[in-house]
């Protein structure tokens, strides 16, 4: 009977740190990665932070080629510590380039499930036109289908190649257990290690911190809940690195076919006493990386609170002053609404382009409707009946409470050409006077208005997280809290600018925005996020372990 995947995996790992050289070069990657981690900490150090990432990236396709060649080498060559090394260069030194760019595929593939450090280096580097940012804004559902296009093609390409590769390596064109016959025999390469390691990993991570942030409540000693979280960020990180290094080594190993390697050690070539030194030592690293990151990650002050559409636990229809006049009972910093243009050049409270008149449900098309008759409009929701309100209206009734306002402008492919100079003749003034702000996602209009009011403070809405936003100059930054890591925030922080996250409604997320240091929260749940606000340093701790884990996963 065939034996287990995870049995014959493990086996041949295990066999494979048997190797000197190949243990040694797994350390010597861990004692690399953890360090550039303990660095990624702090500002500034560029050129070390960049020397280490030159070296890991160097490192990894020597590594590789190492690990297939030990695989298929012979129990001679194994035992020839200084032999198989000199072999493993000379086959290196030939595959170099596709190597390489096996690499780069590798680094795109994973980009979408964690940054392992390497984002966090090169991100101020990743710099769109605005023209193009604005661009994907405007149609960005034909743009996603575009982008899991693309990636699926990366995914078959990295596939391809890492199965050619490492074939290659060892003068294989035929695998005796692998054919050519199709694409889909190369979706083992990374399909099924993924699915059988990181799956798992991020499960049983996640269960952990889940478990641990049900337990911190019942730990009054905040020394004590310092040392258990310390405690479990270590054991955690240790358990995710190794998991991610049998990833890799999975995957070489499903190229070639799961060969079996059982190899035959002299007495003194398997496991060399010396390699105990880098194994402390990549443990040694782990535990001042968990130290540190605990040290520099505990919560901002209490963020700003902003009430979504100016909406509280569905206390009222969104965007109206029927909810307004609830909303304001709870005291928010703020509320936040969205506006649109009119046909006539006004501004109406609404969020979505078209709404159903709740009367007879005809659509009515926001751009192409002029003011007076949308503001006659009866929009429901929860089965109550609300007309949409003129924003000149709500910030009139606003200003009554004295409720300050974030004025969200949605920018439509058929908006008018002089939008901006329009919404600041109008209200640029009264948002000063009233001390409200302005946010948009289109960058353009962001530019725009603070040319025509620079008195005025605006805002940008940055559409994904994955791009510097330090040539991208604002008042402030919203920012989505899914996928939202701590670069971002820093990035900002370092040119003057607040972040606002939208639109976390969980506690757990509330926690981790307060971790990640963003300084407001755009939020559905605004009595939620007060009782956070009021909460002990102590009831974070998970979050700080969840957001370091989340580097890796």
């Amino acid at each position: 009977m065939k034996s287990s995947y995870y049995k014959r995996l493990f086996s041949m790992s295990y066999q494979l740190l048997k190797v000197r050289s190949v243990n040694l070069g797994w350390l010597l990657l861990m004692a690399l990665l953890m360090t550039m981690q303990i660095l990624m900490l702090n500002a500034g150090l560029v050129v070390a932070k960049l020397v280490l990432v030159v070296g890991f990236l160097a490192g990894l396709p020597f590594e590789v080629t190492l690990v297939t060649t030990a695989l298929f080498a012979s129990n001679q060559l194994i035992n020839q510590n200084d032999l198989l090394l000199l072999t493993t260069w000379r086959r290196f030194k030939k595959h170099w380039l596709p190597l390489l760019v096996m690499e780069l595929l590798l680094l795109l593939v994973w980009a979408p499930f964690g940054d392992v450090g390497f984002s966090s280096a090169f991100i101020n580097l990743v710099r769109l036109p605005v023209h193009v940012m604005d661009n994907f804004v405007m149609y960005r559902r034909i743009w996603l289908v575009l982008v899991a296009i693309g990636y699926l093609i990366v995914l078959t390409l990295f596939m391809l190649l890492t199965y050619r590769v490492v074939n290659g390596i060892i003068n294989r064109r035929e695998p005796q257990r692998h054919g050519l016959k199709s694409l889909w025999q190369f979706q083992r390469v990374f399909i099924r290690p993924f699915l059988r390691i990181m799956v798992p990993v991020v499960v049983i991570d996640e269960a952990v911190i889940f478990r641990f942030r049900a337990l911190m409540p019942t730990i009054t000693s905040q020394t004590l809940g310092k040392f258990l979280s310390v405690v479990v960020m270590i054991i955690l990180i240790t358990f995710t690195v190794m998991a991610l290094s049998c990833l890799m080594v999975a995957m070489v190993w499903e190229a070639l076919g799961q060969p079996s390697f059982k190899p035959v050690f002299d007495k003194d070539d398997a496991t060399h006493t010396m390699a105990w030194f880098p194994a402390g030592l990549v443990l040694i690293l782990v535990a001042l990386f968990s130290f540190q990151a605990f040290h520099f990650s505990s919560p901002a002050s209490a963020s700003t609170t902003v009430a979504h559409r100016g909406a509280v636990d569905n206390n009222g229809v969104p965007n109206t002053l029927d909810s307004l006049e609830k909303t304001v009972k709870d005291h928010p910093n703020y509320v936040e609404i969205d506006v649109q243009e009119t046909r006539d050049g006004k501004f109406v409270v609404c969020h979505n382009q078209r709404v159903r008149e709740a009367n007879n449900g005809k659509l009515a098309n926001i751009q192409k409707t002029s003011l007076a008759k949308l503001t006659k409009i009866k929009v429901t929701e929860d089965g109550r009946k609300v007309y949409l309100t003129d924003l000149a209206d709500y910030l009139r009734v606003a200003k009554q409470y004295k409720q300050r306002v974030i004025v969200e402008i949605k920018v439509t492919p058929d908006d008018s050409k002089n939008l901006a100079k329009r919404f600041a003749a109008q209200y640029g003034n009264t948002l000063v006077a009233d001390r409200d702000f302005v946010h948009t996602m289109n960058y353009q209009t962001v530019k725009d208005l603070k040319k025509e009011v620079p008195n005025l403070i605006v805002g940008y809405i940055v559409p994904f997280n994955l791009v510097s936003v330090k040539h991208l100059p604002a008042g402030f930054y919203s920012v989505q809290a899914i996928g939202l890591g701590k670069t971002i925030v820093q990035q900002a922080h370092s040119i003057g600018a607040p972040v606002f996250a939208w639109t976390p409604n969980h506690l757990s997320q509330m926690q981790l925005m307060r971790v990640y240091g963003v300084d407001g929260q755009i939020t559905d749940r605004l009595t939620v996020l007060q009782e956070m606000n009021r909460e002990q340093p102590s009831q974070f701790n998970w979050a700080i372990i969840q957001s370091l884990i989340s580097q890796f996963i």
